[in-house]
């Protein structure tokens, strides 16, 4: 019995995607740098970005399902499965089992070709593919036509063109026609030619596949291209090929990333955790622009957060640093080639933005913080890299950062002005951005020299004391987290920017500046603003400890802290082992490393945040975090222009 795409009952009867997904916790990610596509914990691809890691994203569905014996087919994401799932050894290759097949997932190093490997664990069996494409999150205005070559399914809508097929070939196949008229009726035409016996129906644009699936397995590949002519042409392509092969290419190519970082000493977990962070740093690095997303987009109507598939100024920094202490100076290189290309007219950079350098939505354009962090990492690079140390092109960029930090300063403290936090919550004069403008300035010092650099040295003197001088506080025997409470004296700087929040990310509930704040690690590092082993600073990362450290062992960001559940975050976790690190206690330094790879999920990648009870919860995976245990394992110094 062979089953058909259209009967009624099997495949085109879709649960709702509701039953099937967690929000916003992506289990695994494939990709290559152009292509990005996230997968489910049961082996959904719930999201497929493509020609950049940011954009456009293409899918609405893409299930498999599986008939043994003729009978009605069981979807492979059928909650009702048990699914075990882990990358394939040091790879980007994901393998998740169920009992009715394994599955591994893949994309081609080089082109823009999603690989979805099949084997049945039972015979005979046929696969049923079913896609609902979206191309460019529209249902709009697309159309489909099956392929006479391959035998597959092209989708297409404006300069977007996705085609999926099977190998073996489809016995049979269906699309549905957004439109009707002449369209239609040569959609119709190549549907009824085809060797398939494809058959059009009119409505939503979507369509099914099914093919014998033998012993050894199938492929299910999706290709992209700008038109339908090429995507066609890199089906057929990869039709042709062996995908035994394309799995060994792919293992090639993720071998190679690694072998190209230096090395750490550390056990087998540790190192693998290590591994896997420069895996998933290529997975979520543009290709064509050397941007960093902060992890693949999961709330793109912004229902529960702002977002999290853009780039921001102060993750590109940890991300840069983390590529020079893993010795990945291409990536280093592509990173500063990207953030000089996003510098404001006015020297600053702005909160964040896609990954071809246009501006993001925001709700905080301003942050000091970020400006102070690239800089810091500048000056990371060229140590690392000596033909940038005389780039003009980055040396110019340098000069007008710390041009806009000296600047931007407030005539009475002597602090930075006023502008929103590292968490983006607050308005106020942060410590932890005061740190970030003196440890920038300190940075800019180095990279420009003469009197320049000379000025801006003595400026990072005077942000330093300002910051001993006016956010110490006495009475509570340890470094306050802004002056929220005091007024602002700064003047108009001119900016053609708000420098404050956008009114619905405010958080009034929580503006006291004596609040214990992680962030007050940034006066050690990466900034060094402040000695290590200093008694004020003992007595800040005592109060740290005491206040924010959850049961589990993490760190939470601050008190009070409600975002996503208000957990603890690896990033707060490793940023307190990195001052361990600074002060010589190793056993502390090993215990925050130990945390964040107890803490990796089952396919070893980190979340943003751990849940009480120790399991990862909110975004996953996320470069900051991914960045933070790259320091962290590597004990990475960065420059110290103290």
């Amino acid at each position: 019995m062979t089953v058909s795409p259209t009967q009624p009952g099997s495949i085109m009867r879709t649960p709702s995607v509701d039953e099937r997904r967690v929000p916003h916790l992506t289990s695994a990610i494939v990709g290559n740098g152009s292509l990005l596509a996230t997968l489910s914990a049961r082996g959904e691809l719930e999201r497929l970005f493509w020609p950049n890691v940011d954009w456009g994203q293409h899918l609405g569905e893409l299930r498999l399902g599986i008939s043994i014996a003729g009978k009605v087919v069981t979807w492979l994401d059928d909650p009702d499965l048990e699914h075990a799932q882990h990358y394939v050894a040091d790879t980007t290759i994901v393998e998740t089992a169920c009992e009715l097949a394994t599955t591994r997932d893949f994309a081609c190093p080089e082109r823009a070709v999603l690989y979805r490997l099949v084997q049945a664990r039972a015979q005979p069996a046929q696969l049923v593919v079913y896609i609902r494409p979206e191309i460019d999150e529209s249902a709009r205005y697309g159309a489909v036509f099956v392929d006479r070559v391959t035998g597959g399914l092209v989708f297409y809508r404006r300069g977007r063109a996705l085609a999926v097929g099977i190998s073996p070939r489809p016995n049979a196949c269906t699309g549905r026609a957004a439109r009707d008229g002449a369209l239609s009726a040569t959609f119709h035409a190549a549907a009824t030619a085809s060797s398939t016996g494809g058959s059009v129906e009119y409505g939503e644009v979507d369509g099914a596949l099914v093919a014998s699936l033998p012993p050894e397995g199938a492929a299910v590949i999706v290709a992209f291209a700008d038109t339908t002519d090429g995507a066609s042409a890199l089906l057929a392509e990869a039709l042709a090929g062996d995908p035994l092969e394309a799995t060994t290419e792919r293992a090639a190519a993720d071998a190679r990333t690694i072998a190209t970082a230096a090395p750490v000493r550390a056990d087998a977990e540790a190192a693998g955790l290590y591994k896997r962070s420069l895996l998933a740093f290529d997975l979520l690095s543009d290709r064509r622009t050397g941007a960093v997303i902060a992890a693949p987009e999961m709330d793109a109507d912004f229902d529960h957060c702002g977002g999290y598939g853009f780039v921001w100024g102060r993750d590109m920094a940890y991300a840069l640093l983390a590529s020079i202490a893993a010795g990945r100076h291409d990536a280093a290189r592509r990173g500063v080639d990207w953030l000089i290309a996003t510098q404001s007219p006015e020297g600053l950079w702005l909160h964040r933005h896609c990954v071809d350098g246009s501006l993001a939505p925001s709700w905080g354009l301003h942050q000091v913080d970020e400006t102070g962090s690239i800089l810091l990492a500048f000056a990371g690079a060229a140590r690392a890299l000596p033909d940038l140390r005389n780039d003009p092109r980055l040396l110019d960029a340098t000069q007008r950062g710390a041009d806009f930090l000296c600047r931007f300063r407030d005539p009475v403290t002597g602090l930075p002005r006023p502008s929103v936090d590292l968490w983006e919550e607050r308005l106020a004069t942060h410590t932890y951005s005061a740190a970030a403008v003196a440890g920038g300035l300190r940075a800019a010092a180095s990279l420009v020299g003469g009197r320049t650099g000379a000025m801006y040295s003595t400026t990072a003197d005077e942000v330093a004391q300002a910051i001993d001088r006016h956010l110490w506080d006495d009475a509570a025997g340890r470094y306050r987290r802004s002056l929220e409470d005091e007024p602002c004296n700064g003047i108009d700087s001119g900016l053609p920017y708000p420098d404050e929040l956008a009114a619905s990310a405010r958080k009034p509930d929580a503006r006291s500046g004596d609040v214990v704040d992680a962030s007050l690690l940034g006066l050690v590092w990466p900034f060094r603003v402040v000695a290590p082993d200093s008694p004020r600073m003992r007595r800040t990362v005592e109060a740290i400890e005491q206040r924010l450290r959850a049961q589990c062992g993490g760190m939470r960001r601050y008190e009070g802290d409600t975002y996503a559940g208000g957990n603890p975050w690896l990033i707060t976790t490793l940023w307190l082992g990195l001052w361990y690190h600074a002060i010589g206690d190793a056993a502390g330094h090993r215990r925050c490393i130990d945390y964040a790879v107890k803490r990796q999920t089952v396919v070893g990648l980190l979340p943003e945040q751990v849940s009480p009870d120790g399991t990862p919860s909110w975004v996953v995976p996320l470069t900051w975090s991914h960045a933070m245990y790259v320091l962290a394992v590597t004990a990475s110094k960065v420059p110290n222009n103290r």
